[in-house]
């Protein structure tokens, strides 16, 4: 079964809503069959012809993932975005201080330019405008509204690892770990693949998508707050 087909045939049911918190390890690349292959085409074919190829082979990446794809992984709040904006916050009275606009600056001025994603910086004026407007002004209308995944134009997701335990993979990191440092309670991961090891033990027989999805209430269950739980919201006050 392609991840692609799963998740154009779960649809909502694919979406399971947790806590954050809960999700503790980042997985990287949603796609990590098809980024191997695509590095081993980078071996031997210019980059024209790779990228040529590039869409087939992410649309033929399997939801059921080798073993050999989940060692080394680290944790959410071990990775760089998570750091980035777990200092901003701490510096949020002072935004010079903050690692990220330190890194920014420093890419400004051996550039003339620094981005994040699409956006383009040219001043320091400008950097402090876009942390303190765009990425504090998120983290607050989180903090205050919960995460609107109507909203964010974002679809975050995630795969299972052997145990039964998800793993963050790409898109929507940034808000992913805004959620997880504000301690939210609920938050919606698209599933889009499965350990090996999970499938083998955990679906009887072919795989399709309605197996899988039978399974997914206990995964989102082993991956929320227990009821009556308070949340930490480390902006409050």
């Amino acid at each position: 079964m392609k991840q692609r087909h799963f998740v154009l045939e779960a649809g909502e049911r694919a979406v399971v809503w947790i806590s954050p918190r809960k999700v503790t390890r980042q997985f990287g690349t949603k796609w990590p069959v098809g980024r191997a292959r695509i590095r081993k085409l980078h071996r031997f074919l210019p980059r024209p012809a790779v990228d040529l190829v590039r869409p087939a082979i992410k649309r033929a990446e399997p939801f059921t993932i080798p073993v050999q794809f989940f060692g080394g992984k680290p944790a959410v709040t071990d990775t760089h975005r998570y750091r980035l904006l777990e200092d901003l916050v701490a510096h949020r009275s002072d935004l010079r201080a903050s690692l990220w606009f330190r890194e920014l600056s420093d890419d400004l001025g051996s550039k003339g330019t620094t981005n994040y994603k699409r956006r383009r910086l040219h001043s320091e004026t400008e950097i402090l405008e876009f942390l303190d407007t765009y990425v504090l002004g998120l983290i607050e209308s989180i903090r205050e509204n919960g995460f609107d995944a109507s909203k964010s134009g974002y679809e975050s997701t995630a795969v299972i690892d052997a145990e039964g335990n998800l793993m963050k993979t790409g898109s929507g990191n940034h808000r992913f770990c805004i959620a997880a440092l504000l301690d939210l309670p609920r938050f919606p991961l698209v599933v889009v693949g499965a350990h090996e090891d999970w499938v083998r033990r955990n679906i009887d027989g072919p795989l399709n998508v309605e197996k899988v999805v039978a399974q997914l209430p206990a995964v989102e269950a082993h991956h929320q707050r227990p009821e009556g739980a308070s949340a930490r919201l480390h902006l409050s006050g």
